[in-house]
Order: C-alpha cells, then structure tokens, then sequence
C-alpha cells in the first residue's frame, strides 16, 4: 500500500519502517495516527516492546490506534504478564484509549483478546480489541474508531 492508498482514504503515511517481526507504518487520518503493522516473525514480549518503541512516539492525544495483522500464522508468545507490561507500558507513555484489531486465523486469539481487555479495563486504559479475520474488517474497525475520536474532539 503506497503513498496513493492512504491519501485515497483522506490519510498521510507518517513513518513506514521494520523492526524484529514485524513491518509497521504509521498513517495520519483526521488528526490521529494509527499503526498499520505485518507481523513478519514470532511475536514475544521483547519483539512487541521494540515496535511500541517506534510507534508510541506518533501517537497523538494519548489515543493508540492499530491493526495487526499475523495472517502469516506467526507464533505469538505472549503471555498475560506481558500483557500487564504493556499494558503498563502504555499507560506511563500518556496513552488513555487503546483501539487494536488484530488480523489472524487462530480461533484462540479471542481468549488472549478477552485477557487483554479485562486487563485494560483494570489500569483504567479505554478502548477495544478486537480478532478480526481480514485487513478490511480490521480497518473498518480503526476508521470507525478514529471517526469517533474526532467527532468527540470537535463537539
């Protein structure tokens, strides 16, 4: 997806990079920012730290938008600890709403998803997450989301 397909969408591609497993890009839409990432590798706690490490620095008015996208049925370690530390992560970055697709075939990501939100909701962290099984569910979803930000933002 080039410069083309995210103007088409009324957005700006920020930043595109690679990190170890994963192949993020940054998109501005409606004065908010999301993460567009390919998972390219097995997904762990140290991996996830150094895409946030990129990503977080775009976040604008402490509202993380993002899709990731495992369709390649990489391995994900990741335990409900490091969801806590991510979590935590987040949270001490500024960030007060969290809005995540993940894209993947593995039926059982539903149970980490509903981990992760219950522990969302614990910190006081706002948002939703959601397993979708395509990109365009996944940023259906987002631009949903995004949508609503803004029109909260502008009331």
């Amino acid at each position: 997806m080039d410069a083309a397909y995210w103007a088409a969408l009324g957005g700006t591609l920020i930043e595109q990079g690679t990190v170890e497993s994963y192949e993020y890009k940054v998109i501005e839409l409606s004065g908010f920012r999301y993460n567009d990432t390919k998972v390219i590798g097995p997904i762990n706690l140290e991996t996830r730290l150094q895409l946030y490490g990129r990503t977080l620095p775009h976040v604008i008015a402490g509202r993380y938008f993002g899709i990731l996208d495992n369709t390649a049925g990489f391995e994900n370690d990741f335990s409900y600890d490091a969801i806590k530390q991510v979590d935590r992560l987040l949270v001490d970055h500024g960030i007060t709403h969290y809005c995540g697709a993940t894209i993947t075939k593995d039926v059982g990501y539903s149970k980490l998803v509903k981990l992760a939100q219950t522990n969302m909701e614990t910190i006081g962290l706002n948002g939703d997450l959601i397993r979708v099984p395509n990109h365009e569910a996944a940023l259906a979803f987002i631009l949903e989301k995004i949508a609503a930000a803004a029109a909260a933002r502008d009331a």
